[in-house]
Order: C-alpha cells, then sequence, then structure tokens
C-alpha cells in the first residue's frame, strides 16, 4: 500500500515539474532582457549589441537592455554574466578578448571561457588597423619601423583589447622596435589619445578606424588581416614586416549565456540572432565599415572558441607575451 501510494506521489510530482517547465518555456521571455558588453559605448561590439538588441525586443516582444561594463579587457563584465543565474535573461556580447585571449594573457581569470558560459551564436568577425596622425614621421610600415629603431623608446602605441596588445607586441618582437606599448581602458578613449597626439600610433578596428581614414583625420599603416580589405587596398598587411610573413590575426563578436541556461531558451536566441544576421540592412551596413555580419548554431561556437584559445595562445607565445 505504502509502495503503491509512493509511486502515485512520484507520478504527481514528475508531471508538475513537466508542466512547470513547459510553462516556464513556453513564457519565456516573460521580462526584460539584459545584454552585457565587456567594452565601452561606441564601440563596434557595443554597436553591434544595441542592433541586435533592438531584434530581440521586436522579436520576442520584451524590452531589451544593453549595459556597458568595461575594464580589465573585458574581465569586469564577461565576469558578471558568468555569475548570473543561467535563465536566458543575461546575455553576454563579446568578443575573442575575453573568451579566447585573456586565458593566454592573464595568469588567473574570475571566470572561465570553457565551462562558464554556453553559446549561442556568431555574430560576426572584422580586422584591425594601425594608424597615426598624418603629421607622424613616418606614413608606410617600413618607415614606421625604420623610425622606431632610429628613435627607440619614442614612438608609442595604443591598444584597447587583445587584439592591438598581441599584434603591437608581435610586430615588436619580429622587427626588433623598442616601442611602447600604452593600454587603454576603451577604444574610443585610445582614439581620442591619438588624434591629440598624446600616443604616436593606435591599432584600431576598422569600423571605428574608417570615419577618421576618411577624413584624413588618422592615416593607415598596415593592416592585421592577411589580406588588405577591399575599402582599404593602399594600405599594406602587418605579414608584409620583417619576419610576419603569414601573420593574420583577425577579430570575432559572438553571443553567449551562463553554463545552465535550458537549451530551449538559448535555441530561441539563437534563432533571432540568426534572423538578425541574415538581415540584408545589416549585413550591407556593416559591409562597408569593414566588418562581416555571420551567425552560427551553438555546437560550432563552441567548436569555434574552442579552436580560437589554441590559436590566440600560440600567437600570445610567439609575440612573447608574459601572461599577468
Amino acid at each position: 500500500m505504502k509502495r503503491l501510494l509512493l509511486l502515485r506521489l512520484l507520478t504527481i510530482l514528475s508531471v508538475t515539474i513537466c508542466f512547470t517547465v513547459k510553462a516556464q518555456l513556453h513564457t519565456y521571455p516573460s521580462k526584460a532582457i539584459k545584454i552585457i558588453v565587456p567594452f565601452a559605448p561606441g564601440t563596434a561590439t557595443d554597436t553591434l549589441a544595441r542592433l541586435a538588441g533592438q531584434h530581440l525586443s521586436a522579436a520576442l516582444k520584451q524590452p531589451v537592455i544593453v549595459e556597458n561594463k568595461a575594464g580589465a579587457n573585458g574581465l569586469i563584465g564577461a565576469e558578471s554574466v558568468a555569475k548570473s543565474a543561467p535563465d536566458g535573461y543575461t546575455l553576454l556580447f563579446t568578443t575573442n578578448t575575453t573568451q579566447a585571449a585573456n586565458p593566454g594573457l592573464m595568469k588567473s581569470l574570475p571566470y572561465n571561457p570553457a565551462i562558464d558560459f554556453s553559446p549561442i551564436s556568431m555574430i560576426g568577425k572584422g580586422s584591425f588597423v594601425l594608424a597615426a596622425l598624418p603629421s607622424a614621421p613616418f606614413g608606410t610600415l617600413p618607415q614606421l619601423i625604420a623610425y622606431a629603431k632610429a628613435h627607440p623608446g619614442e614612438v608609442s602605441y595604443a591598444t584597447a583589447n587583445s587584439s592591438g596588445i598581441v599584434a603591437g607586441a608581435m610586430l615588436g618582437s619580429s622587427a626588433d622596435l623598442k616601442w611602447v606599448h600604452v593600454p587603454y581602458k576603451s577604444g574610443p578613449g585610445a582614439i581620442a589619445d591619438t588624434l591629440s597626439g598624446q600616443v604616436s600610433t593606435i591599432f584600431v578596428d576598422l569600423q571605428s578606424a574608417l570615419p577618421y581614414l576618411r577624413s584624413g583625420k588618422l592615416k593607415g599603416i598596415a593592416q592585421t588581416s592577411a589580406k588588405a580589405h577591399p575599402n582599404l587596398p593602399e594600405i599594406p598587411v602587418l605579414s608584409s614586416a620583417p619576419n610576419m610573413s603569414g601573420f593574420d590575426l583577425s577579430y570575432w563578436m559572438a553571443a553567449y549565456v551562463p553554463a545552465g541556461t535550458p537549451s530551449s531558451v538559448v535555441s530561441v536566441l539563437n534563432r533571432e540572432i540568426v534572423k538578425f544576421a541574415q538581415r540584408r540592412e545589416v549585413v550591407d551596413r556593416f559591409a562597408v565599415l569593414g566588418f562581416s555580419v555571420l551567425s552560427s548554431s551553438p555546437a560550432e561556437l563552441g567548436q569555434f572558441t574552442a579552436s580560437e584559445t589554441l590559436k590566440w595562445k600560440s600567437m600570445i607565445d610567439a609575440a612573447g607575451l608574459v601572461p599577468e
């Protein structure tokens, strides 16, 4: 009798849990969604996150709030998402900096990119450009290298993320330059100081650099990708520098949620981000800015993140960077 009663109670409990889960999934989302961007406002990641947020809000019929938590090479924002509830209401829109490069650049991280996040989708890829003021005493990559060698310690380069850090260190190591790294909390801050002449050069994403390159406020010295971007065919690639043959450094953006988020919720978010990435006006808008909008399945992003972590570790070691 007791055994029969226990079986009935277990059956009731199982059915109750099943209906509760289904009800939760059916109502997702039932409140505002927050997108954390671990970089400052005005960056390429921030711009794309805000556009994606508008799409998600319209599609899911809930407010989507974009919050910037910049600092510490993206650690602050990434950690906050890693420690958030795995319910689909806190997303991370980030780059290779927090998910692939930081494990090689930092001795310890307050989060584990491999286990603390569930991947949603790729968002896109872009490249970086090394730029300087038109008044700089060098206008080409060979001239920069020659000038930096002739004036050790006088030429500086600003960075605000892992892409700039690795590219600058690699060029310095390969060409035997004694130039000075000046790290910034945000890209806009680094650009402002470059324009005011406080730093000699800057490694900046192509999207942020294009307006200044086109207006003549900055001049391009080199691109970090394997091939020159069609919008800037006149600017050589960094792999043309001494001992840098084959160098190819591009940055990428992707979306994640805290590990443990229900797969059905991840599927909803993936579906909408893929739709966003396939919108022609979005693709065209960013194409002219040197950024390719892409998408992927969660599994594809997971595999890509793992392979990129190994790639970035290899580049960091080759550049002679020591984890801090």
